[in-house]
């Protein structure tokens, strides 16, 4: 059977559902007070249940128990035939107001957390009662063209979910090792690698060779593809930050970049600039009284 998580995806795709899970991370985090690098599978799970309706029921084949009790608030326990539990790690179905979610207890702590992200996306995303339909995550096998979209928003979903980027990047430029990331984030080994080939493909924009040779390094604990993605990730930030205009705040108003601003100081007295010094000192503008200073050393030289 082939494999259907972690399909390579189109980049428009991934952008896509990476704006989802941002905005939703942004949410968790102001409803918790919980800074997005320091947000868990816990504390979103227990933002859903605060959120929605949910009965989440645990099952498996054999064990007439809960194994893991604290993941969920008052979880159910149901026992089914091994064909099912074989093939499925969880399933989420709209029932009137309340939403069931099924998760597979036969699995790993780190796949079971993922599944209820994965479960989650769904009932978050996926409009549930608008498409009247019942979602059943595999472990193998071929989902319809018209499941398969939503399987593959689930996937990304819940993987930025289980670390955002936030959290990928700080890891990353602190030079942690493939090994340390996956203990301070809960991953499994699959799971991370997916992660980051993702992350060095649609985000960092190397190709899909490249990122996997700089994952499979970094999994040998190579120092120099550490050193390789840190100064990646830092550079895509500092353009990120290069690109953002620079709004300076005077007593005049506002201008939205420094030339801008240069401009406008230039035609200022020494007196208007000394007054806007005093402004700078009280409104702790540092980058406005730099701007000033300058002004200010250039007229007196002029004088």
């Amino acid at each position: 059977m082939k494999k259907v998580e972690y399909r390579v995806v189109d980049s428009n795709v991934y952008k896509k559902c990476l704006n989802l899970a941002n905005e939703l991370l942004k949410q968790i985090s102001a409803q918790g007070q919980i800074p997005v690098s320091k947000i868990f599978p816990k504390d979103i799970i227990l933002y859903f249940e605060s959120n929605y309706d949910i009965n989440f029921s645990f099952f498996e084949s054999q064990k007439n128990e809960i194994i893991y009790k604290d993941l969920v608030q008052n979880p159910d326990f149901i026992i089914l035939d091994d064909s099912l539990v074989n093939r499925t790690s969880g399933l989420t179905m709209p029932k009137k107001e309340r939403t069931l979610i099924f998760i597979n207890q036969s699995m790993p702590l780190t796949r079971i957390k993922f599944t209820i992200l994965h479960e989650l996306t769904h009932l978050h995303f996926h409009k549930l009662e608008d498409n009247k339909k019942v979602f059943t995550s595999k472990f193998s096998g071929k989902y319809s063209d018209d499941v398969l979209p939503f399987e593959d928003e689930a996937n990304i979903i819940a993987s930025l979910l289980f670390c955002s980027t936030q959290k990928l990047e700080m890891l990353l430029t602190r030079n942690y090792s493939f090994d340390k990331i996956r203990v301070a984030t809960g991953m499994s080994i699959k799971g991370l690698h997916s992660r980051l080939l993702n992350y060095l493909h649609h985000i960092i924009g190397l190709n899909n060779s490249k990122a996997l040779e700089l994952v499979l390094k970094l999994r040998d604990d190579d120092y120099k593809s550490i050193n390789e993605i840190k100064y990646l990730v830092n550079r895509k930030n500092d353009k990120l930050q290069q690109s953002k205009a620079i709004s300076i705040k005077t007593s005049f108003g506002n201008f939205n970049d420094k030339n801008s601003c240069i401009i406008f100081l230039k035609k200022l007295s020494n007196e208007e600039l000394i007054n806007e010094l005093d402004y700078a000192h009280s409104t702790k503008n540092q980058t406005l009284e730099l701007l000033v200073m300058n002004e200010f050393y250039l007229k007196s030289s002029t004088i």
